[in-house]
């Protein structure tokens, strides 16, 4: 997609612009909305209002029902209230799963987890970046509290077995966590399909605002609050509700829902990409012979190292990236190919590419006249 300015938006898994009419919303609803929604007069009554209905927006996206959803200030955080309440709420049950390539506020909490008495143990991926299921089922068993998988991998965007885990984690009794942050919004939600317990979504992957997210809850799974002292969402978050923000997630949830189908469409863009990727510059792609986000490709160019490339590529007007923000600094071979065993086919690091709305092959068509500039200047 092309920013005010001219340059061209590469880099959608890292964050969306907020769309124009949730930024509408979101500044209507900071002079309209003041109010406390936990109030009883009427401003106070009007600000809750907006709350239910936005509440009820993520919900439809999601497909869950609007008493599951749960508003946090990000995906990190609930994916943390998410695996502590697991673990806190499941007496006996003490091991937790978790995939190798989890994002790092999931991986993150191995030390928090093991504090509270749980014990982490990471599941491996096979060579495309999908989990491991027959390991996964070897370990399986009746003290597993709680499984963590994410629905879509942030940087090959290849889609896990979510509904195979799912139905796992009910044969054995245990709780399911989808981290779903990178998958709303270009895929159809595994609530229903996947069945989990807890789903973590954040509305600015999805053209939404920073700083507002949710974690779905289904209706029985325990939830312990990481933040304590006051009712607000029904016990299990104290802090008065961002109402605003909230608003314009909701708004962001319902376009999204919308727009699903145009999404999808982005696959027949991304892979004539890369096609002249592999064509005129011998790219090796990772994770594109299984099911994926329909907006994302991973790839390296033997010989160029990739920070240096997104460097370069900067310069030229173009906005992409290594892989997650959430790594942001690394050289080298990502985390995520050493998981999937092909780390040196990569040795210089790998460039993600993620579609949006708005992006148009033409746009894409102008990044492949620039990149053989930037690999001449990116060599190793």
């Amino acid at each position: 997609m092309r920013l005010p300015g001219g340059r061209i938006y590469l880099d959608c898994n890292a964050t969306t612009p907020i769309a124009p009419e949730a930024l509408a919303d979101l500044q209507a609803r900071l002079g309209e909305c003041f109010a406390n929604p936990s109030s009883g007069y009427r401003e106070g009554r009007v600000a809750r209002e907006v709350l239910e209905r936005a509440r009820g927006e993520v919900a439809a996206l999601v497909g869950s029902l609007p008493g599951e959803v749960v508003f946090t200030g990000s995906g990190t955080e609930a994916n943390h209230l998410a695996l502590q309440s697991a673990v806190a709420g499941r007496s006996g049950r003490r091991r937790v799963l978790m995939s190798a390539i989890e994002h790092p506020s999931v991986i993150g909490q191995r030390e928090r987890l093991e504090a509270m008495g749980g014990e982490v143990e990471e599941l491996p991926v096979d060579p495309l970046g999908r989990l491991d299921l027959p390991r996964m089922d070897a370990l399986m068993g009746e003290d597993v509290a709680v499984v963590s998988l994410m629905t879509a991998h942030n940087e090959t965007g290849v889609l896990q077995p979510v509904e195979a885990v799912g139905a796992a984690c009910r044969r054995w009794g245990s709780l399911f966590h989808t981290d779903a942050v990178q998958a709303m919004g270009k895929v159809a939600s595994p609530w229903g399909s996947a069945g989990p317990d807890y789903l973590s979504v954040a509305a600015h992957k999805f053209y939404g605002p920073k700083g507002v997210a949710a974690l779905i809850v289904r209706e029985g799974a325990p939830v312990h609050p990481l933040l304590m002292g006051g009712g607000q969402e029904r016990g299990r978050r104290a802090s008065t509700e961002a109402v605003a923000l909230v608003s314009a997630m909701g708004i962001a949830a319902r376009l999204a829902l919308d727009g699903l189908g145009a999404a999808s469409a982005l696959s027949a863009t991304r892979d004539r990409l890369e096609s002249k990727l592999v064509g005129r510059f011998g790219a090796v792609l990772f994770g594109d012979r299984a099911a994926r986000l329909p907006n994302t490709t991973f790839f390296a160019i033997p010989g160029a190292d990739a920070a240096a490339l997104v460097e370069r590529l900067d310069a030229e007007g173009f906005a992409l990236s290594t892989g997650s923000a959430c790594h942001s600094g690394r050289r080298g071979a990502p985390a995520v190919l050493e998981s999937m065993g092909v780390a040196d086919l990569a040795p210089a690091g790998a460039l993600r590419v993620s579609l949006g709305r708005g992006t148009v092959p033409e746009e894409l068509d102008a990044f492949l006249e620039a990149l053989p500039r930037a690999i001449g200047a990116a060599r190793v």
